[in-house]
């Protein structure tokens, strides 16, 4: 994994830990839940964050696949053309030669 991989998943670690610790305290203290009724606007950005955290992620993945893909046709073409010089090579040493 490269580092650019790591350092976005820590910020996706932390941020669903911040989340657990949210629900922790809102589940331990009720009024501290009706206190935050006022803030229900920053939820929603917050809540949208790890939305687009989430298509970051599969986009990157979807990304890296395609690059995979290309690379591997690239080499099997690679290999082929290889493959082929080296038969040419093998049958031109194998045609019998003409005298006169």
């Amino acid at each position: 994994m490269n580092q650019r991989r790591i350092i976005f998943f820590s910020i996706f670690g932390v941020y669903h830990l911040a989340a657990f610790i949210f629900t922790l305290m809102m589940e331990s203290n009720t009024s501290f839940l009706f206190q935050l009724v006022s803030y229900v606007k920053w939820f929603k950005y917050g809540t949208f964050l790890g939305v687009l955290l989430v298509v970051a992620d599969f986009v990157w993945w979807w990304r890296e696949e395609r690059l995979h893909a290309k690379a591997a046709d690239a080499q099997r073409l690679e290999n082929n053309t290889l493959k082929a010089k080296v038969y040419d090579l093998q049958q031109a040493a194998k045609a019998p030669t003409v005298s006169k």
